[in-house]
């Protein structure tokens, strides 16, 4: 109950003017005062379960820092006629929107919130609080619909421990032009077109001059282990970035790399597949807050991700 103190006062006042200077005019304040109530409670009461709302889905794609916006849609399930609606919203923090249900059947309206981190970032439309005209009632309804935005990982450069050498693949080595291992140790021709982040040591620059385009050496077989990339159970966000970083430098590099995550896994072995790798660590969910670590080591781990960041190789 809010603001009834001042209806009190209103109608003492009536009361007042009707018994001391006239009385046809006090029993009109009186009467117009409590038909203003009734009809504001009476529709109110009515109104309070006849609608609908929704917090709509996400899709695609964002980047960390970039503005999302989300949308709630409220529709009237016959009669409703809700002056005041507040909806509470947690997005990374607290959004309150503001809007009314009275002549229009639906009503759409929106917010923003930042991407904050790496990985699904989550939006909570927790409680939905309505009014009547007179502010006499309000009522909060609670609901639990989220919604969950994917945010790529970002770019930043690895700043952990050095990967084994012999699990790195070298940008020093002098392969015979053309010549590739594949798997079962028979030779071959191997190439692809050029991508962008390609090493230039790749480029067999013979073929290309025929071809008249960049074309890179496919060395899926040079002698070195798959490295695996382990992120736990209680990593946050902060080591999706970084392993996604490690996984870009040694893909660069010619490597190939796998990243294991909630019992999901992941390979990599050129830029293409690299993207598609970065979509699905954004569409992964972290820890938001410092989790004991609880995970069994796969034995394969060559670099381990955990807690705020922590990397184990």
């Amino acid at each position: 109950m809010t603001h009834i103190s001042g209806y009190v006062q209103a109608l003492l006042f009536a009361s007042l003017f009707m018994i001391f200077i006239n009385a046809d005019i006090g029993w009109a304040l009186i009467y117009i005062i409590g038909a203003a109530v009734v009809t504001s409670l009476t529709t109110f009461l009515i109104s309070r379960k006849r609608f609908t709302v929704k917090l709509r889905e996400f899709s695609g794609v964002s980047e960390y820092g970039r503005s999302v916006g989300f949308d709630v849609t409220l529709k009237k399930m016959g009669f409703c006629f809700i002056p005041y609606v507040e909806l509470c919203v947690n997005a990374n923090s607290s959004i309150h929107l503001r809007t009314s249900l009275l002549f229009r059947r639906t009503v759409t309206v929106g917010g923003s919130f930042r991407a904050s981190h790496s990985g699904l970032n989550t939006v909570t439309l927790s409680e939905v609080i309505i009014r009547d005209f007179l502010g006499l009632l309000q009522f909060k309804i609670p609901v639990d619909q989220t919604a969950h935005m994917a945010v790529l990982p970002r770019v930043i450069e690895y700043d952990g421990p050095d990967v084994p050498p012999n699990l790195l693949p070298s940008e020093e080595e002098d392969v015979e032009e053309g010549v590739v291992v594949r798997q079962g140790g028979m030779p071959g021709y191997e190439h692809r077109e050029y991508v962008a982040g390609d090493s230039p040591r790749r480029v067999n620059y013979k073929l290309s001059a025929k071809k008249q385009k960049l074309m890179v050496r496919l060395d899926e077989s040079n002698g070195y282990a798959t490295t695996n990339l382990y992120i736990t159970e209680n990593a946050q966000p902060v080591c999706c970035d970084k392993a996604f970083a490690l996984a870009k430098r040694l893909i660069i590099r010619g490597g190939t790399v796998k990243i294991i995550h909630k019992g999901e896994e992941r390979t990599a072995a050129t830029p293409e597949t690299l993207d598609r790798m970065r979509e699905w660590l954004a569409f992964r969910e972290y820890a938001e807050t410092e989790e004991p670590f609880t995970d069994t080591l796969p034995a394969d781990a060559t670099v381990i991700f955990s807690g705020n960041g922590q990397i184990a190789v």
